[in-house]
């Protein structure tokens, strides 16, 4: 990565869509802009991408690709059946072009954590796991770009602004509904589906049960920031912060989890007697202890948020 700090650029702030939610507007026009107005910030993360000045503009460029690619699947409806297809496919190719490249940057970033983990005498045969991640980045990093300056690319991304654009004069009836109970109705669905799976969780789970409460919680957390201006700033201010507690220790007990996988794939290409082995076979030890012993501390947080105020509050402000 790029270690000039001198002209290092900054990462874009997000600009406010030109039309506000307002209770009894019609619920397609202020989404339209909204999903414009994010679709083209998560470009204008891409010259920062190229540059590689700082693995967050490839973070931030797909966080807002999935902000949108999720509000387009929850409020399903506003958009015709083939629109939402094809905006939900590309979108969800931009995502895929780009997930090996954001993984191996997770990995390079946890790498003093992984040298804490293992004896110092693994230590050599964890260099050589990472100078192997390095090259494997670069490779990823050199297809990304590449991607990023195809006319493919290009195409895909003008047809995203086109299917978005369409919303602004072609939606459906649902599309024509009021913003406050089309708001209410979205939310209480979301939830609803969150509590369900947080009131299965136990330990016998699969970490998959725990990847969807984890994707359904982000999904949540979308749509209460988008509808925030409709609601007591305070009320949701607080289901908000007390929703992204519980997605962070999921996200803390997922990524775990895909290091596992990771590990275990890698250690099928190498030699028992390697260095390399060996090193891996007392990180993925450490890892999967470390997993465990998140999964005690997860347990405990949706029980909290399962049985504790945001059902009320969630009722009271939602729930027809």
């Amino acid at each position: 990565m790029s270690m000039n700090k001198r002209d290092k650029l900054r990462l874009p702030t997000r600009k406010r869509a030109p039309i506000k939610l307002k209770k009894d507007s019609e619920i397609y026009l202020p989404t339209y802009h909204f999903l414009k107005t994010e679709f083209q910030h998560a470009r204008r993360h891409e010259k920062g991408l190229i540059r590689d000045d700082d693995t967050e503009f490839l973070h931030q460029y797909r966080v807002s690709l999935r902000r949108c690619r999720a509000l387009i699947g929850m409020l399903g409806p506003i958009f015709y059946p083939e629109q939402k297809v094809m905006l939900q496919n590309d979108l969800k190719t931009c995502m895929q072009k780009t997930n090996a490249l954001r993984d191996l940057d997770v990995y390079l970033d946890l790498m003093e954590i992984y040298f804490d983990a293992v004896e110092p005498q693994h230590h050599e045969g964890l260099s050589l796991f990472f100078n192997d991640l390095k090259d494997r980045r670069t490779a990823q990093f050199v297809a990304v770009t590449e991607w990023l300056d195809t006319p493919d690319y290009t195409q895909q991304c003008a047809q995203i602004a086109g299917l978005i654009d369409e919303l602004e004069h072609k939606t459906t009836e649902a599309g024509k509904q009021p913003c406050l109970p089309a708001a209410k109705k979205s939310i209480w669905k979301r939830f609803k589906k969150t509590l369900t799976l947080c009131q299965s969780v136990g330990y016998a789970n699969p970490d998959e049960h725990l990847h969807q409460l984890r994707i359904s919680c982000k999904k949540l957390r979308y749509l209460l920031e988008y509808f925030a201006p409709m609601f007591p700033k305070k009320v949701i201010k607080d289901q908000i912060k007390q929703l992204k507690l519980l997605q962070d220790v999921l996200g803390v007990f997922n990524d775990s989890s895909v290091q596992i996988t990771f590990l275990n794939q890698y250690l099928e290409a190498l030699k028992p007697e390697s260095k390399r082995h060996q090193a891996i076979s007392h990180l993925l030890t450490a890892t999967e202890k470390k997993h465990a012993d998140h999964k005690i501390s997860l347990i405990d947080h949706v029980n909290q948020y399962a049985m504790a105020a945001p059902q009320k509050s969630f009722e009271k402000l939602y729930r027809d």
